[in-house]
């Protein structure tokens, strides 16, 4: 097992954009479900593929919302997560994928980023946001490059935290791809449900929220 690397997921992380842009881009993603001690099977039995194994890395997310969860409510999500705040926007299924919009700032925790301030004041004023869940996470990620495009797998082992005590915790794989990447990332998924995996777009704030004893909406944040 590779050592734990503190090292950010995706290629969407940007500088702060002049005022008035939302510099975000879609993220396209299949979410599976995968029982507890689910081993990843060996990617490199695909046919004419290139695997490159990134190891592991810790995440702690702290996710923000009203009292009465109106970012929830609304089907967007905001998030604190190793130094980069993320914004992820309503969600639209493409075939097995959630395809959402995401707006990724560096930035402090205590302090929201103007960006997000904007974008955020069609649901919620920012004074009003608390942190409503936090989860920590080890996760596995392996990129995978073939003729017909690239993805990115990622191996999530998540403990949902109630201040520093676990509360619950679950497993999921993350096939996320670029536009014009689905035929890499259906031969993906079939694999891992071959193996065990189930489909599920469950997001993991929901999953916190539930286990927190909310009742957060059906949607795909």
């Amino acid at each position: 097992m590779a050592g734990i690397r503190r090292v950010r997921r995706g290629r969407r992380l940007m500088g702060a954009p002049q005022h008035g842009q939302h510099a975000g881009t879609d993220e396209r993603e299949v979410k599976l479900a995968v029982a507890e001690g689910f081993v990843l099977p060996r990617l490199d039995q695909l046919d004419a593929v290139t695997v490159v194994d990134r190891g592991d890395q810790m995440l702690d997310a702290a996710y923000w919302d009203t009292t009465d969860l109106a970012l929830a409510n609304a089907g967007v999500g905001v998030r604190h997560r190793n130094g980069v705040w993320t914004f992820k926007g309503r969600s639209r299924r493409e075939r097995d994928a959630v395809v959402r919009e995401e707006l990724e700032i560096e930035g402090h925790p205590a302090s929201f980023p103007p960006q997000l301030r904007e974008r955020l004041s069609e649901w919620a004023a920012v004074g009003a946001l608390q942190q409503v869940a936090r989860l920590r996470t080890r996760r596995h990620q392996v990129d995978v490059q073939s003729s017909t495009g690239s993805a990115e797998l990622v191996h999530d082992r998540v403990s949902i935290l109630d201040g520093e005590r676990q509360i619950g915790r679950f497993e999921e794989v993350e096939v996320e791809y670029p536009l014009g990447s689905e035929t890499l990332a259906d031969r993906l998924v079939a694999l891992l449900v071959d193996h065990g995996a189930t489909r599920d777009s469950t997001a993991k704030y929901v999953r916190a929220l539930r286990a927190l004893g909310h009742h957060p909406p059906e949607v795909m944040l």
